[in-house]
């Protein structure tokens, strides 16, 4: 992923996490949200059904001003495509001569119910981006709540209806009803588990485009030519979790093996080698959501293990990798100070202190590492963003 890519990214993920910020602009109500959906040959950033007009809205994010290349290659194949809907471009700034190319065009097909929104970025949401794009990407997702500091993040500077206001359109809205006999479904459902339970790894809320037939689900790892896999019951009958390495990433994989007792012991005991992956089986639950539960924790434990070495580069990549000892001793960062400070708040003084009971029980909550201190920061920072 370019460095551009990653940083619309992170923009996808917060209107994914606040889509209030959308909302606003559009005067829609958003549902059945999807990142990086397929469309054609290309993707869409950023995809959602408006529960009031039922209608389907599409985003295309971009961090730079509009150009030709995002109108002619992402925009106008939307609106060719596109029957009834809401679409909206984001950009920096705008060039009028891009906004009046969708204009005539909407114009001159006025068969199309399309409403288009030209929404213009605050400066300093890229600005947030850009601290966003220099953390861990683990760390993006607890810490998007930085570009709602941004009084007026978005401004509509342009826009264009062709829907008539009466309009209701034929976009389903209820709940999706899964049919747990079609592999889709069942492929569907472990995804949106995943989206809910791991939201601070970013590559869970980019939608994946599977064969029809295929079982295995495949979540990139950080690096290109590594990914993970899941499936809830292959053809073998059983469940796994794994992470695969092609051929051009054979080194990195075999590094990793010379690790089998440090991996048996973070990761799983029954990880096993094969094909230049390395994997844990189990048989399936009788409870499809059982099993769900039991793949969310092993691959929890893989992101956590390998990610950290897959983020660096391929050439970073230690040819030893941490001791108990040396692991021990990192965890003693300036990060570590902070979770144990917190951790010594006097209890007792904040049940009987006059402070909002709101905050208290924010302040109260258990930190017992270093995911719970950032869940815990992002609650403290929702409640201040409301309060004030």
């Amino acid at each position: 992923m370019s460095q551009r890519s990653k940083k619309e990214m992170i923009l996808n993920l917060y209107f994914k996490k606040y889509p209030n910020v959308l909302e606003r602009i559009l005067d829609v109500d958003l549902t059945q949200i999807e990142l990086e959906i397929p469309h054609g040959r290309k993707k869409i950033d950023f995809y959602a059904v408006s529960k009031n007009k039922r209608v389907e809205v599409f985003v295309e994010n971009q961090l730079t001003p509009s150009d030709e290349a995002h109108l002619n290659e992402k925009i106008m194949p939307i609106l060719q495509g596109l029957q009834e809907g809401i679409v909206v471009w984001t950009a920096q700034r705008f060039d009028t001569e891009h906004l009046s190319d969708v204009k005539g065009f909407l114009k001159a097909n006025p068969q199309k119910y399309v409403n288009f929104y030209g929404v213009e970025l605050h400066p300093e949401v890229i600005k947030q981006i850009g601290i966003l794009d220099g953390l861990d990407p683990f760390d993006i997702w607890p810490n998007l709540w930085r570009i709602n500091k941004v009084t007026e993040p978005l401004k509509l500077v342009y826009r264009h209806d062709q829907m008539p206001d009466t309009h209701i359109g034929k976009a389903y809205v209820g709940k999706y009803r899964y049919d747990f006999n079609r592999i889709e479904d069942v492929k569907k459902c472990l995804m949106e588990y995943l989206r809910k339970h791991l939201a601070y790894f970013p590559n869970v809320h980019t939608s994946k485009k599977h064969l029809a037939h295929s079982l295995t689900i495949s979540l990139g790892a950080g690096i290109s030519g590594v990914v993970y896999q899941i499936s809830t019951r292959n053809r073998k009958g059983r469940a796994f979790v794994g992470i695969h390495f092609d051929e051009g990433r054979e080194d990195i994989y075999r590094r990793f093996c010379l690790h089998m007792s440090l991996m048996t012991k973070k990761v799983h005991p029954n990880i096993v080698m094969e094909n230049r992956s390395l994997r844990v089986y189990f048989e399936p639950y009788a409870d499809l959501f059982n099993t769900m539960a039991k793949i969310k924790t092993i691959l929890e434990k893989m992101i956590q293990f390998f990610s950290p070495y897959l983020l660096r580069s391929a050439e970073g990549l230690p040819e030893d990798l941490l001791s108990d000892v040396e692991e021990e001793k990192s965890s003693q960062g300036l990060q570590g100070k902070v979770v144990e400070q917190i951790m010594q708040i006097d209890k007792e003084w904040l049940r009987s202190s006059m402070i909002d009971p709101r905050l208290a029980e924010i302040l109260w909550e258990e930190v017992t590492d270093e995911r719970s201190f950032f869940a815990k920061q992002e609650r403290l920072s929702e409640y201040l963003i409301h309060r004030f």
